[in-house]
């Protein structure tokens, strides 16, 4: 709305009669689009007027083509300008949600549910297949699979793992059992809610019957670690057990471990640096060293001195000072000792006082008593 009027005016200014056009269309659009019950079509034709009205001047018109940016380029120039920022400092980008994560990934199953054959007669009829031969053949297939609704097909599913587990494992291996049933379920689950993402109480339901399988997996680990191991295979599933220590990757902590990463490295860095000048250093210092060497040598040799009696004279000096520093008395810590010493200072002073005060009076009694034996 600014940028529209202001470049009427710039155009009124020129004196020419595209602005006085383009002022009285740009007046005309103010009033429109001030007006709620304007329509739709009136601020189409001003605003075309007010386009054709400034293409006339070049000035006015780069003014309303610079103002007018739209805003998916603004965004699209912050993300390149957080990108370069990305670019620069080297910062951790933030991790897609979801990115290669399934749904209902968290149950541990891999399998799914296998399709059942349409001519395959239901649990409640099996050993009667001879007997509805003797029927017509609409009454057998009511007894297959073909008629059988959802709750039907899955008990049939049920009871046909609960017969696959009873002939490998013993009779009462009741949590074996209970863990498939649920396995069932949930692969069942997961197909509708995965159809129908706004069900919340079967996605409610899939969560608890997940965390009951959890719960005797958990058990029979702890029972038979063998059996445990047999059955994730044989259901293909995957346990995961409660982690020790919960680990929050947040966009802080990501922060704070670079920061921590990139400090480190310039320790290292700086380390390193001071470790490679010692070694040029120290080529330098030996060579200068045996220079020095030699020149006492030299000097030696020419006042006829010995090495050895400078040597003595310099162990000699050293136990000197040696001697010197265990004589001298050690600096007061700087602890709470002091405390302690101000303590005893302070009871030898009250001493002090009150033998001093004793002494005054046994001097005036001694006065009394001469004056009163004068007297």
């Amino acid at each position: 709305m600014f940028s529209f009027s202001k470049a009427c005016i710039f155009v009124v200014q020129e004196h020419c009669i595209a602005g006085r056009f383009a002022l009285y269309s740009s007046k005309q659009f103010l009033w429109t689009s001030s007006c709620y019950s304007a329509s739709k079509v009136t601020y189409l034709k001003t605003t075309e007027k007010v386009k054709l009205g400034l293409q006339n001047n070049e000035a006015a018109w780069s003014t309303t083509q610079i103002r007018s940016i739209s805003y998916e380029e603004k965004q699209k120039k912050q993300r390149t300008h957080a990108q370069k920022m990305i670019d620069m400092f080297d910062l951790p980008t933030k991790k897609k949600k979801f990115e290669t994560r399934k749904p209902f990934d968290y149950s541990g199953d891999f399998g799914e549910l296998e399709p059942l054959k349409d001519d395959e007669t239901m649990f409640v009829y099996r050993g009667l297949e001879d007997k509805f031969k003797e029927f017509p053949q609409n009454y057998s297939k009511v007894t297959s699979l073909e008629y059988a609704d959802g709750q039907e097909k899955m008990a049939h599913r049920i009871w046909t793992m609960q017969e696959k587990f009873l002939n490998i494992c013993k009779y009462g291996e009741r949590s074996e059992m209970i863990i498939a049933q649920k396995t069932i379920q949930i692969r069942n689950l997961k197909e509708h809610c995965q159809k129908n993402k706004k069900d919340t109480l079967a996605r409610v339901i899939l969560l608890e019957q997940i965390q009951g399988r959890k719960k005797e997996l958990k058990k029979l680990r702890k029972r038979d670690y063998k059996r445990f191991i047999w059955l994730l295979k044989e259901l293909d599933l995957l346990y995961r057990p409660h982690p020790l220590y919960v680990d929050l990757n947040t966009r802080r902590a990501r922060m704070r471990q670079y920061l921590r990463e990139e400090t480190c490295r310039i320790i290292r860095e700086k380390i390193n640096a001071v470790y490679t000048r010692l070694d040029s250093e120290k080529e330098n210092f030996y060579t200068e060293k045996e220079k020095v060497l030699s020149e006492i040598r030299k000097d030696l040799s020419d006042h006829n001195i010995s090495a050895y009696d400078v040597l003595q004279n310099v162990r000699k000096l050293r136990q000197e000072r040696v001697v010197e520093r265990q004589n001298k008395a050690p600096p007061t810590p700087n602890t709470y000792r002091w405390i302690q010493s101000d303590k005893d200072r302070k009871k030898a002073e009250r001493r002090e006082r009150d033998l001093h005060r004793n002494a005054l009076v046994k001097k005036g009694m001694q006065k009394l008593a001469q004056s009163e034996e004068a007297s």
